[in-house]
This record gives C-alpha cells, structure tokens and sequence, in this order.
C-alpha cells in the first residue's frame, strides 16, 4: 500500500473521514507513527552500510543522516583490504582515561557515539570505517509514497494511525484496541525477520 491507500484506510476505519481536524492532522499523526517504529523495530531489513575515510587531525566524524543505531563498525587500511579490526566501544569517561595501547601492548581503536556524532581513539590516517547500522524508514509522503513496511507491512501503519486517531478523539476503548493490534503486527514483523535471517538448508556433518 502507498501512502494515499494507508491514510484512506485509517480514516475508513475510524469512520471520521469527514472530520476535518483528523484529516488535517493525518500527516502528523503518520510522523509520530514512524517515530514509534523507528525507536522499537530493529530488523535485517532496516541494516545498511556507510564508510568513512579517516583523518590523522580528526577523532569526530558525521553519522548517516537516517541513522537509527550501530550493529557494528570496523575498521580497514583501504577498500580492497581484507585485513579488518573491529572497534571497542567504550564510555565517554572511559574514553577520556583510556590510551590507545593495551597492557599487552596491543593497540586498539575505540570508539563511541556522542552529541550525534562518532568518536574514534587514537585518530586515524586515510583508513576506512565501516558501519553497518539500523536505517530509519524513509518518512511517507507524496513525494515518498512507499516504503519496504508499506508494502510488506502496510498494516502496521494503519493500526499505528488508528492509536493515534483514537487518543486524539479521546476514545481510550478504541485506542486501546487499536494498540493491541498495533503491538501484535510488531512482533510478527520481528518475528518474520528472526524466520527469514535463521531459515535455510540447516548444516549437514557427512561420516564416512
């Protein structure tokens, strides 16, 4: 479903299609539904990658614009590089009282997410960080009809309207209803991604 059919479909459902502060409202109630989704779903779906060219002078670096938390983030000296080490998180305290080399003398990057931005110690010159991190969906609008929950999930979205709907017309009785279903359509998306990410011809030992 596209962003016209989910938000006709809520209005059907609530009945109030011609109450002309709903409608008016419709977009902002889709924005705190995406906002809901987007702090609560964390599926394969949802990963992407992003790298980042490092600077000797440089510990701060840009985040994605539609970044919605870190799976994981390594290093490498350049692209075609096989060689891979990942960072270790650690505090913004911890950070400031930890150097770059280990007891074993081993060194080590590390790394954390601070005031919307990531923090590598020590800085590093012309290497590449690797994130592969949790995107947030792209917002549904008339210029972004879809996204992958509209098409795959588009109830999701209906039933989130209708919390949404309902606590503004303040009807708890519906809006409770409407949650339960909402909550419900969640656990089967994550629970279709946990299907998907284990499924496959399981692993065969040959004796003999």
């Amino acid at each position: 479903m596209n962003y016209t059919e989910i938000k006709a479909l809520a209005l059907s459902y609530a009945d109030k299609s011609n109450a002309s502060e709903v409608v008016n409202n419709i977009d902002n109630f889709l924005r705190i539904v995406e906002s809901k989704i987007n702090r609560t779903l964390k599926t394969q779906k949802m990963q992407s990658s992003h790298q980042i060219t490092t600077d000797i002078d440089e510990e701060y670096y840009a985040l994605p614009d539609d970044f919605g938390g870190l799976v994981d983030i390594e290093i490498r000296a350049e692209d075609t590089s096989r060689t891979r080490y990942t960072l270790h998180y650690l505090s913004p305290e911890q950070m400031n009282q930890r150097s770059s080399m280990d007891d074993d003398g081993r060194h080590k990057i590390y790394y954390n997410l601070i005031l919307g931005k990531l923090h590598i110690m020590p800085p590093k010159d012309a290497q590449l960080l690797e994130l592969v991190y949790y995107q947030r969906i792209t917002a549904l609008d008339a210029v972004n009809p879809e996204n992958w929950i509209s098409t795959i999930f588009p109830d999701l979205y209906v039933f989130g309207l209708l919390v949404e709907i309902s606590s503004f017309l303040k009807d708890p009785n519906a809006a409770s209803l409407w949650n339960e279903r909402y909550l419900n359509v969640m656990t089967e998306v994550t629970a279709d991604d946990t299907e998907v990410s284990t499924s496959g011809t399981s692993l065969q030992v040959k004796v003999g």
